[in-house]
């Protein structure tokens, strides 16, 4: 998880015993590298029904493949559907048919 600032958050609970803010987070201080601790609505809102730099998000994941182009029997259309993990496997799978074209790596985050 990270805050709307970028600050990266470790969820401690989310069942606090508490009706507004449940959940008990440490955020990194970019500063000093030590952590503070938070308060947070069920939302992840720092406050509620306010945006606040402090709110909570799940920091997306990057993630990075590798894809055969091939041919289409369309003119100026090439496809490519599976996506492997190292390009090494993707080379070999792609050299076997006859509209390979190339293996290009493609990165995507989630």
């Amino acid at each position: 998880m990270v805050t709307r600032d970028g600050r990266r958050a470790r969820v401690i609970c989310t069942d606090m015993k508490s009706t507004t803010y449940p959940v008990v987070a440490l955020i990194g201080n970019c500063s000093d590298g030590f952590e503070q601790l938070f308060t947070f609505s069920k939302n992840g809102e720092y406050a509620v029904n306010e945006s606040s730099r402090s709110d909570l998000f799940f920091a997306p994941e990057k993630h990075e493949g590798w894809i055969n182009i091939y041919r289409s029997e369309y003119e100026d259309y090439y496809k490519g559907k599976i996506i492997y993990s190292s390009k090494e496997d993707a080379i070999k799978r792609g050299e076997k048919t006859p509209d390979y074209i190339t293996t290009t790596k493609i990165e995507w985050e989630e």
